[in-house]
């Protein structure tokens, strides 16, 4: 493979008809032969998106960096910047080479694809590592679009959406428990892509007061005990909507009462709650129109006293054995 880095994030590539028109970004791109180019293998991609990537023994440098020459980082608002903060993880030991458990794929379009190699791992069941948008030309691959993502692992769909006059990538994974029975919990991610990067944006509401991470869990539990020493359930659903103005988050919150003195009483339903909010892609910020509802409720309940319980922990995936004579070829990813 012979890569390039494009120094110009808008290359003049597209000719001018009539008045001018905005170029696509280019910001990688690699050179690569018919075969590779119809069956690109995941070290294919590994090279085309992490710098410095070494297909001999299937590693990358530490700490990763993308193609551009960016650091492949992520930082979640934390609890006294945010209503809610984000997610907060502890990272886990990084793999010593990658393979195809670490690459996620999918097509938005013809010759177009949507590329994540995952760098490192969390005990929450997230990663994270550089995403992409990747054009497939007829000499090889240039990326599009390109930034970092964190996100749950299992499950993973990645796809793009056109919200007002912004285009924004959606990561959607579970992260599972790891007892059985096996509950899986679902949540997405929003990424806005500006003049070809993709960022991570806080939600804010009209005065640019921080609502909340671009996290959305469209599953999720969370156990209390209150102050009587009952266990109250809260459980969420909900679902994203994409307009051509706007994002529609659909939420639904039950609420069910046990006592744990009691374990042969089933759970009692204790209140049932729903809520639409707004979430609008503006020039450089995601604008909310309300905190969600779940954080909403759960504020009430801690303000009353109630203590959350620890959850259950999300599968960690474990690590494969390496082969000591391994090769570091990748099969084919067509």
């Amino acid at each position: 493979m012979k890569r390039r880095l494009l120094v110009a994030a808008l290359a003049l590539t597209t000719p001018l008809v009539g008045c001018a028109t905005v170029p696509r970004p280019q910001l990688c791109e690699a050179t690569v032969g018919v075969r590779e180019r119809s069956y690109p293998t995941p070290d294919t991609w590994f090279a085309l998106l992490l710098h410095g990537f070494d297909p001999k023994h299937g590693a990358a440098p530490r700490p990763s960096v993308d193609c551009s020459g960016a650091p492949v980082a992520w930082e979640e608002p934390s609890a006294d910047e945010c209503r809610e903060a984000g997610p907060q993880p502890n990272p886990l030991p990084p793999k010593e080479r990658l393979d195809e458990t670490d690459l996620v794929l999918d097509t938005p379009k013809a010759n177009e694809r949507l590329v994540w190699v995952i760098t490192r791992r969390f005990d929450n069941g997230e990663g994270l590592g550089p995403v992409a948008l990747v054009e497939r030309t007829k000499l090889g691959f240039i990326v599009r679009g390109l930034g970092s993502l964190r996100g749950m692992t299992q499950n993973v769909r990645l796809r793009m959406e056109h919200v007002g006059s912004t285009d924004v990538l959606v990561a959607e994974g579970d992260s599972c428990t790891q007892e059985a029975p096996q509950v899986c919990r679902r949540a997405a991610r929003i990424l806005p892509l500006r003049s070809g990067r993709f960022f991570s944006e806080a939600v804010s509401d009209s005065t640019r007061a921080c609502l909340g991470a671009g996290w959305f869990p469209l599953s999720r539990a969370q156990v209390f005990e209150t102050p009587s020493g009952l266990h109250r359930k809260f459980e969420l659903t909900a679902t994203l909507v994409f307009n051509s103005d706007d994002i529609t988050i659909q939420e639904q919150v039950a609420v069910s009462d046990s006592d744990p003195k009691q374990p042969a009483v089933p759970e009692r339903l204790y209140r049932r709650a729903q809520n639409e909010r707004k979430l609008k892609v503006e020039e450089n910020v995601l604008v909310g129109s309300a905190p969600s509802l779940w954080t909403r409720m759960v504020e009430l309940q801690l303000q009353a006293g109630a203590k959350p319980l620890a959850d259950k922990p999300a599968a960690a995936p474990e690590p494969p054995k390496e082969d000591p004579k391994a090769t570091g070829t990748a099969k084919s990813v067509p």
